[in-house]
């Protein structure tokens, strides 16, 4: 009997599924495709094949998350399934599921030290084109630390750069401030044509995984990385130890994301923006923020506007 193709409207929905899944969303907020797409025999071959199968992908999420994942897939084949004579739930589903369970089964410590390898790929890109970061989520809830993991602000102004605001970074010198883990320096670099980009954050640690993560996506040769205390009179210093020895580089845009969560932490920002204004008299700042609180977003604009 000939196996059934995926209609346009199950890569559809299989597609969506695949770039959340990839990205690490919560399990219970992903998009799942319906019970219709997924009993097919296409369907479950291609997802485990390319979503769950270790052997063929090395930056596949970790196995507790593709675990639960697996696990809600599995139910929602459970209920779609009205004649196990017609359709079923593959063989190879369930080895890889069975094997995520056992692999899942680790010390906490050790899961909550892991480095999950996040792949976020934005509008009209696919996988192919997209930016891995490796990161470790878990360590926010025990350590309270907000680099190590990539914030929907930096997303919002990726996907606004690649839609309409790619002038703002080919062929130009960029900075970035609070940059965390580097998804934004990296994507610049890897698919916005960015000649040169300064990535910058006061973390040791982060910016330690940071560097890990522009080798990983090949950037090396773009991207570089220092640390930056805001407020700190070293703008100077940190550019020069940042050139070494080569032609200065004229920066043209500064970029930051998800940096206003603390109003305690807006003088030293504006303070560090000025030195670049007073060194950089052009340079062009685009800052991506959520609005948690009307108050916090107003107090810095107010602060800017001094």
């Amino acid at each position: 009997m000939a196996v059934p193709a995926i209609s346009y409207e199950g890569w559809r929905q299989i597609d969506i599924f695949m770039r959340k899944y990839l990205q690490m969303i919560d399990p219970l907020e992903l998009t799942y495709p319906s019970g219709e797409v997924i009993k097919s025999s296409a369907a479950q071959s291609w997802l485990v094949d390319n979503l769950f199968d270790r052997t063929r992908w090395q930056r596949l999420p970790t196995a507790r998350y593709s675990y639960r994942v697996m696990k809600a897939l599995i139910h929602i084949l459970t209920v779609a399934i009205s004649d196990p004579e017609e359709d079923g739930i593959s063989d190879k589903l369930m080895y890889h599921f069975t094997k995520e369970l056992v692999t899942s089964q680790k010390d906490n410590l050790a899961s909550v030290q892991e480095k999950c390898p996040v792949t976020y790929s934005a509008p009209r890109f696919d996988v192919a084109q997209a930016v891995t970061i490796f990161e470790t989520p878990y360590l926010l809830a025990s350590g309270g630390d907000t680099g190590h993991r990539t914030w929907p602000a930096a997303l919002y102004l990726a996907s606004y750069l690649c839609r309409g605001g790619k002038d703002y970074i080919e062929n130009r010198s960029i900075l970035e401030l609070g940059a965390g883990l580097g998804f934004l320096s990296i994507f610049c670099a890897r698919h916005l044509g960015a000649k040169h980009v300064l990535m910058t954050d006061g973390s040791d640690a982060v910016m330690a995984l940071a560097r890990e993560n522009v080798k990983e996506n090949g950037v090396d040769q773009i991207v570089k990385t220092a640390i930056l205390h805001w407020g700190e009179s070293c703008i100077d210093e940190i550019i020069e130890r940042e050139q070494n020895g080569s032609d200065a580089t004229q920066y043209d845009v500064v970029l930051a994301a998800d940096i206003l969560y603390d109003p305690k932490d807006f003088p030293a920002l504006i303070s560090t923006l000025e030195q670049l204004f007073r060194r950089w008299p052009h340079l062009e700042v685009l800052v991506s923020t959520a609005v948690r609180t009307e108050s916090t977003f107003k107090s810095f604009v107010d602060a800017c506007r001094k």
